[in-house]
């Protein structure tokens, strides 16, 4: 099955919402950063295991892009975009109650597996659901989507930190993630069938 010349409003929709999910994925990866110092204090701990903050974050994110292509193959479009979110999410959540180190690490982890899973099916989308003409305009898009989170991370994070709390860079993104999630999930219930035709 060929994608269509004319794009519609479902998939559009749906390009937004996982666009918007993996933004705020890496948002947060670049927000952390500046609050490195704040968290050696509060934690008592040294510069190099900070760190992993962000480390164990690309790892998890190189990791699952890595599976991406087994995973399609192997589970439903459905279940990796509901898995994604749903890591993403809970991550998120995990990360904002941290009461110690490890805690926002595996808080992180779970944020990188949700991101990870995110941008593959983003371009998976674009590829079977967007004409070859259009293919460009749309990649190129979305990957702009994406390359505004690590410009705009720090004055983030910077500004979270000064007002409020180091913990609010993951509480301000809750909100996004269930809204980009859900619009994402409720437009591929429509657009599953094309994918997997697609595949055949």
């Amino acid at each position: 099955m060929q994608p269509k010349s004319t794009v519609n409003r479902q998939v559009k929709t749906e390009i937004a919402g996982i666009a918007g999910l993996a933004f705020c994925g890496i948002l947060v990866e670049t927000s952390m950063n500046v609050t490195f110092p704040t968290l050696m204090g509060l934690f008592h701990t040294t510069l190099n295991n900070v760190q992993w903050i962000t480390t164990a974050y690309l790892l998890a994110v190189t990791l699952t892009i890595v599976l991406a292509a087994y995973l399609q193959r192997s589970f439903h479009y459905r279940t990796i975009l509901t898995v994604s979110v749903l890591a993403s999410f809970f991550g998120g959540v995990i990360c904002a109650a941290a009461l110690n180190l490890p805690m926002i690490l595996l808080g992180r982890v779970i944020q990188g597996a949700g991101t990870g899973m995110a941008l593959p099916l983003l371009f998976t989308i674009i590829m079977t659901q967007v004409s070859r003409q259009q293919q460009g305009t749309y990649v190129g898009t979305a990957g702009m989507i994406i390359a505004l989170a690590p410009s705009l991370g720090p004055t983030y994070g910077g500004t979270v930190l000064d007002l409020l709390d180091w913990r609010y860079n993951f509480i301000f993104t809750l909100p996004l993630i269930a809204i980009f999630g859900w619009v994402a999930i409720k437009n591929a219930i429509k657009i599953i069938k094309q994918i997997n035709d697609f595949r055949r």
